[in-house]
C-alpha cells in the first residue's frame, strides 16, 4: 500500500510539471507510463517494453488526428 501511495505522489509531480511545462501532453499518458514502469518493478525489460508500447499508442492517435 505504501508504495501506492509513493506513486501517486510521483504522479501528482509529474502532474503539476506537465501542466506547467507541457500542457499539450495528455495527464493519462503520464499515468499510464508510471503505472506500467510501476507494475513491471521487478521485470525492467517488460516495463520498458510497455513504456514503449503506451508511447507508440500516444504517437499513432496523434497522427490519426491529424489527417
Amino acid at each position: 500500500m505504501n508504495s501506492k501511495v509513493e506513486v501517486e505522489e510521483l504522479i501528482g509531480v509529474l502532474e503539476k510539471i506537465r501542466e506547467e511545462q507541457h500542457p499539450e501532453i495528455p495527464s493519462k499518458l503520464i499515468r499510464d507510463i508510471v503505472e506500467a514502469e510501476f507494475e513491471r518493478t521487478d521485470d525492467r525489460a517488460q516495463g520498458k517494453k510497455e513504456t514503449k508500447r503506451i508511447i507508440e499508442e500516444f504517437l499513432k492517435s496523434q497522427d490519426k488526428e491529424v489527417e
